[in-house]
């Protein structure tokens, strides 16, 4: 028999037990759709992090009081620290020689239910903004880019003047069809006017950056209480010279609140690796414990496969006998199983594709996390169920080629 007549024989019992086929591949499907949606879905969500992580530039570094928190002890460590101030800012501005600019922000955050924050003008008003006080040269450290007006001067940071910088989305909630240039807002009963509105950035792992107000920090902490702590930010023009910079960063602050040798520094010093690094040891767990599960799918698929064949050589035992009367070789019997089983599964594999390609592109649609379908992976899952079903259907075929063509016969 050649290859052709074989795979007439093969899809000619597909067609026969169409029920019973697709009941075989629902396995095969699961898995390789399990595999097809978390591969997409992890590598665009990498893509996406590390895209707009850099942005924020290579050659800038974060202080502050609680860093990047991977477990309890850390989080209960960070809690006995001090925050940080904007003497501490002064401190590592005047002491990092290496850092080309230094300066700082601080925040209230939304989920911050203990602070009242409302940005009204006229009668529009904005729900959940996040207010930032920040210094003159934050718009250059981290990379913010202001599309209409200007940015914060050094003289309006120094003055405490009620100047404002608006996110995309404050900008045309609070000043629809309007120019908000020169225009007043207020937060929390005190008057700012508009100088510049930030670019449109969009959501960032669920964070809308673009419901945002930045204003002057002394305004700031007129409004928010003058111990809010300060996020210290540093930059250098030649990432070389970025570890030596946070070396110098590291000792002034040390030296300021008089830490002793081998007391930890009482702050964290965080770079865009740093977070870069955190998201991909993240990922990888989630991709590892969503491999794990779909493995565990291909198994039970391939069990079904293998036991459906052995079903399916049992029914088939006077054909095969009958075959062999014929003059069909082991080798023919053998090889016509072994097909049946590999496309079994080959079909249930591009089916899987199909669908765990719609689930990711329905993911990325209505949910802020981006997906990314590349030939690799498909390759990968489509050889992976072919090969469930090479597996599953060694020994059904090798039953197969065995029987007895006389034993066989004889069975009704």
């Amino acid at each position: 028999m050649n290859v052709g007549e074989t795979l007439g024989l093969v899809f000619g019992s597909f067609r026969t037990n169409k029920l019973r086929t697709f009941l075989t591949l629902l396995g095969v499907i699961i898995g390789v759709t399990t595999v097809i949606t978390v591969v997409s879905v992890v590598r665009g969500m990498n893509r996406y992090v590390l895209s707009t992580l850099t942005q924020s530039g290579s050659g800038t570094f974060r202080i502050d009081r609680y860093g990047v928190i991977t477990s309890r002890d850390e989080f209960l460590a960070a809690l006995k620290r001090k925050d940080l101030t904007m003497d501490d800012m002064a401190s590592v501005r005047k002491g990092c020689d290496l850092c080309d600019q230094v300066g700082g922000f601080s925040l209230v955050p939304t989920f911050n239910n203990n602070a009242e924050i409302s940005v009204t003008a006229g009668r529009e008003s904005i729900k959940d903004p996040q207010i930032f006080g920040v210094t003159a040269n934050y718009a250059d450290i981290a990379h913010r880019e202001v599309v209409n007006g200007r940015y914060l001067t050094d003289s309006e940071v120094a003055h405490n003047a009620g100047s404002a910088v608006l996110g995309w989305e404050v900008a045309h909630g609070l000043f629809p069809n309007l120019d908000p240039i020169g225009k007043m807002i207020v937060i929390n009963a005190r008057k700012f006017f508009v100088v510049g509105v930030l670019k449109k950035y969009g959501n960032f792992l669920g964070q809308n950056q673009d419901t945002l107000v930045e204003i002057p920090y002394g305004a700031f902490q007129r409004i928010f209480g003058r111990h809010t702590p300060i996020f210290v930010i540093g930059k250098v023009n030649d990432t070389a010279l970025l570890q030596q910079a946070m070396d110098q960063s590291r000792v002034v602050l040390r030296a300021r609140h008089h830490r002793r040798t081998g007391d930890d520094d009482g702050f964290q010093i965080m770079t865009t690796s740093t977070l870069v690094q955190l998201w991909q040891n993240f990922s990888a767990g989630a991709f590892a414990a969503m491999i794990g599960i779909a493995s565990i799918a291909l198994v039970v698929g391939g069990i079904v496969i293998m036991n459906i064949m052995l079903v399916s050589v049992v029914e088939r035992t006077a054909e095969i006998g009958l075959r062999k009367a014929l003059g069909a070789r082991k080798k023919d019997i053998r090889r016509q199983f072994l097909f049946e089983s590999v496309i079994l599964a080959a079909w249930g594999g591009i089916i899987g594709i199909l669908i765990g390609a719609f689930a990711a592109k329905m993911i990325s649609t209505f949910s802020p996390m981006p997906s990314s379908l590349e030939l690799g992976p498909v390759l990968m899952a489509l050889g992976l169920a072919s090969s469930v079903g090479l597996v599953s259907g060694m020994w059904p075929a090798l039953k197969a080629a065995k029987l007895d063509p006389i034993v066989a016969l004889r069975t009704e």
